[in-house]
C-alpha cells in the first residue's frame, strides 16, 4: 500500500515521512490496532526505540513472545 499525503499539510506540520510513519504505527499501537511487533515494523524502528517513544508519551508498553513460544521453566506453574 502507498499513502500520499498533500505536502502542504506535511510542510505545516513540520514532518517527513519517518516522522509520518512513526506517528502512525504509535497511534495504531496505542489504539491496540497494531501489536509491539508491527508497530516496530511500520514505524522502521527497533523495539527500545518505540518503548521510549511510548513512555515519553505516557502510553503503556506491552509486549508479547511471539505465537507458539513456551515459558522458560522458572515461569511454568505445576499443577495441583
Amino acid at each position: 500500500m502507498k499513502l500520499t499525503l498533500p505536502d502542504d499539510i506535511v510542510q505545516r506540520a513540520g514532518i517527513n515521512a519517518t516522522d509520518a510513519r512513526i506517528a502512525l504505527a504509535v497511534q495504531l499501537y496505542a489504539d491496540n490496532r497494531v501489536d509491539h511487533a508491527d508497530a516496530c515494523r511500520l514505524a522502521g524502528v527497533r523495539s527500545e526505540w518505540l518503548n521510549r517513544e511510548l513512555l515519553r508519551l505516557g502510553l503503556g508498553v506491552q509486549e508479547y513472545p511471539a505465537t507458539g513460544a513456551t515459558a522458560a521453566p522458572a515461569d511454568r506453574r505445576s499443577a495441583g
